[in-house]
């Protein structure tokens, strides 16, 4: 519901009867060829009664790799089957590999536990160019086309990436995150202060039973104007939201830092 509630704010011309992916499903798999094979048989199935009236394919041609990093492939389908009740409504289907989702979990993550907004293409600029080097990588382990505003060699890329892992410490961060899931997912009562130490690249969590004194805890700690120090609150009902919408997080996160790590090494 926030994810709605937002689009429509980002949007004001669309409705809720006119977003075409208020409902869908996700498909992930292993391989760029998997991918291929799925699409060519869902727009070649001549006798289907929902149609796909719109495709974008954020891997290669329409519109491509965007700049923010995503990849993937979204299919909208009209309903036309066997309920009139809800003939004309779109589902939208998307499409990606492993590696594609384990990007977009990292984003989902991020903006959940940091507060940023990385999915919507606005936010810190660092963070931003973190992720757009990354999925570059990414592209060029699949064999694919580069995001163009990252389209530069392996090397350049992956040194790129050291540097920018070295001033934000992303993965400590998504490995602190990961714990938190872990150890306080199932929690609906809690509120979390979480405080990243970007020097010393630590995670600090408090947990606070009610919200007003976690924001009362937030406000003391973003009156001492350290700029070293990045504060957020987090309801556990959120923690929660991201459990059930990524079932496999632990294993989405887990793929997105082992690649990173990997790039790193190699730099």
């Amino acid at each position: 519901m926030p994810t709605i509630i937002d689009k429509l704010k980002r949007h004001p011309n669309m409705n809720v009867t006119t977003m075409h992916d208020l409902g869908g499903c996700r498909v992930i798999l292993e391989t760029v060829a998997e991918v291929d094979a799925l699409v060519e048989r869902l727009q070649g199935a001549r006798r289907a009664q929902n149609v796909i009236t719109r495709s974008y394919d954020y891997l290669r041609r329409h519109p491509g790799p965007q700049d923010s990093g995503y990849r993937g492939v979204h299919l909208v389908y009209e309903y036309r089957a066997t309920k009139p009740d809800f003939w004309g409504s779109a589902v939208e289907v998307q499409i990606r590999t492993g590696l594609q989702h384990a990007w977009a979990t990292a984003v989902e993550t991020l903006d959940l536990f940091g507060g940023t907004r990385l999915k919507y293409g606005t936010g810190d600029e660092d963070l931003k160019r973190f992720f757009l080097v990354v999925s570059s990588l990414m592209a060029v382990d699949e064999g694919l086309p580069q995001p163009q505003a990252a389209a530069t060699s392996p090397g350049a890329l992956r040194g790129e990436l050291r540097s920018l892992e070295k001033e934000l410490g992303l993965l400590s961060r998504l490995s602190g995150y990961v714990a938190l899931v872990e150890q306080f997912g199932s929690d609906k009562r809690t509120t979390f202060l979480m405080q990243l130490n970007r020097t010393e690249q630590t995670l600090y969590l408090e947990l606070f039973s009610n919200a007003a004194s976690a924001e009362a805890k937030l406000e003391e700690v973003e009156n001492q104007g350290d700029d070293n120090i990045d504060a957020v609150l987090v309801a556990s009902s959120k923690v929660g939201m991201l459990k059930s919408a990524y079932p496999n997080y632990f294993a989405n996160t887990s793929a997105f830092s082992a690649f990173v790590q990997s790039q790193i090494d190699q730099a």
